[in-house]
């Protein structure tokens, strides 16, 4: 059973993530979140935003990377994490509370986008947890051929050009159903005569 307030937050990057370390020199990465309700207008049954409200959420060591690296101003994320309570004295003197999140997962809310995932090597095993260097899947261990090459630049650029020029989703239909035609005429019995 869990301790504590967790809560998922479900918003867009309200600002670039800004990364710091602490006092002891560990990082920690500063991600501001904006989330905008949708209310029903009762009497003209219309749909509009509500009150914007901004959350300030921590994302420490290897995840803050990740994150500094992966997100920018108005990308859509989700956050899972806990609540944190502080106290500060502002300017004037008065004592403040704020509610922070410190996060334990944060990812591209996929409702809203297309995103590219790239996995990361896992670290090797430190003293004392040996399973800290076993890969989840053991894609590490798979052998791929020698002149297959993991990224194909091209391609890369060819979808890009596409994804300006089309939303999202129809690049990736159309993507899908290039794919099934290849494979279609690929799999296909050769006939001759």
């Amino acid at each position: 059973m869990s301790q504590g307030g967790y809560v998922t937050l479900v918003g867009f990057v309200a600002q670039d993530p800004i990364q710091r370390p602490t006092k002891n020199g560990v990082l920690v990465t500063d991600l501001r979140v904006g989330a905008t309700p949708r209310v029903q207008d009762r009497v003209t049954n219309e749909w509009r935003d509500g009150i914007t409200s901004y959350y300030d959420v921590s994302c420490w060591r290897r995840l803050g990377d990740n994150v500094r690296a992966s997100l920018r101003k108005g990308d859509p994320v989700m956050i899972k994490g806990k609540f944190r309570a502080r106290t500060y004295t502002d300017k004037n003197g008065v004592t403040r509370t704020m509610i922070d999140i410190v996060a334990d997962t944060v990812g591209h809310d996929m409702n809203r986008g297309v995103a590219n995932y790239l996995r990361q090597p896992r670290p090797a095993a430190a003293d004392g947890d040996p399973a800290a260097g076993t890969p989840r899947d053991g894609a590490e261990d798979r052998e791929l051929p020698e002149d297959r090459d993991m990224i194909d630049e091209d391609t890369i650029e060819q979808f890009g050009r596409e994804l300006d020029g089309l939303g999202g989703a129809e690049v990736a239909t159309h993507s899908l159903e290039e794919d099934e035609a290849a494979d279609a005429s690929a799999s296909a019995p050769s006939v001759s005569f």
